[in-house]
This record gives structure tokens, sequence and C-alpha cells, in this order.
């Protein structure tokens, strides 16, 4: 008997590039600009176990650069934006054993993004988990078709990823003693 398969392809796009341009200068100034950061602010508890997030850095002239080529990634992205707004974007500093919880960042914001300062070898990948509640409830097929509800990345200095805001994601604990430096943030995207 011949059947037809057809994939009805709801997905989900993930973009990365590493910003080879960036990266060089910017991630030891911005390094050495979080650590000071860290000593002078207790930082603020949301998905992060341990580890330290920063409260929201939207007027830090030293994101500047990062924020540039935010905007020029988003610009190739294939998405008819003609603007766009970053309401929010904070820094985290994890150690051993420190992760983040899963959790999403919907509701207002189109996009979510990681920029990637300093990834020691063991530091934690980030995992995204299938959005499709009703197809994770499905062991058959999540175990034999899609083989996991979940997508590990493995994460280097200098990447940055970016994400629809309504897909839950986490960090995996650290391993290693050394400190974990990403910078994340949120996209309203403007078409019109």
């Amino acid at each position: 008997m011949n059947h037809i398969v057809q994939d009805l392809n709801w997905s989900t796009p993930i973009w990365s590039v590493v910003l080879k341009d960036l990266k060089i200068d910017f991630n030891k100034k911005i390094e050495k600009f979080l650590i000071k950061l860290k000593k002078r602010s207790k930082g603020r508890k949301l998905s992060n176990e341990g580890g330290w997030q920063s409260e929201v850095l939207n007027d830090c002239e030293e994101l500047k650069p990062l924020l540039f080529f935010i905007s020029k990634v988003c610009e190739n992205l294939n998405l008819q934006i003609k603007t766009l707004e970053i309401p929010q974007i904070w820094a985290n500093i994890n150690k051993k054993n420190d992760y983040n919880q899963i959790h999403q960042h919907g509701g207002y914001y189109h996009l979510s993004g990681t920029y990637y300062v300093k990834t020691p070898k063991n530091c934690g990948s980030i995992f995204f988990r299938d959005p499709r509640p009703s197809a994770i409830s499905n062991i058959f097929f999540v175990r034999n078709y899609e083989k996991s509800e979940l997508k590990k990345y493995n994460v280097e200095e200098g990447l940055l990823m970016l994400w629809p805001s309504y897909l839950d994601h986490f960090v995996e604990p650290s391993k290693t003693n050394k400190e974990r430096i990403s910078i994340s943030f949120d996209i309203v995207l403007i078409t019109d």
C-alpha cells in the first residue's frame, strides 16, 4: 500500500551568528565592566538559580556596540521589519552549579536572544523545548519521530542567538569554576 507523508512544517526558527567583528575588543571590555557592576549591585532573581543577573541595562553606553549588531542581524532575518525596539537588556554571570530554570519571555516581546561574552568549557549549554504542548504529550512521537522534546545548543564566545519569545528555554548547570558571562535581551519588531 502506498502512502503519502506530509510534514506540516510548523517550524520554530532559531537564528545564530558568531559576531567576529564585535567579540575581539568588545568581550574583554564588557567583561571588565560587568565584573565591576556585579561588585556594586546585588542584581535580581528571575529564572536564575545561583548566579548573578543585572538589573535592566537599557541606557548603558558600554552595550551600544552590541545593540548595533543586534539591529543589523535582525534587519537580515527576512521578517519584513521596518524597525525594532529593545525594551530590555541585562547581563548574566554564572559560576559552578549555577543555572537558569525553564522560562520564556512571550507576551509583549517578539524575539528574545542572548550574546555570549565568556564561555569556558563545561559552562552550560542552552536548551529549547518544543513549543507544541500536544506534541510533547505524545511520548510515542517524541521518542520515535522528534527524538526529544528538547534541543541542545552549545555556546561559544561571540555567539548571538535569537528565537521567538514564546519559546521555553533553560541553561543547564555550569560544571566549571570559571565565570560564564552572557547578555540577554528582548526585542519588539515593528513592521508598519
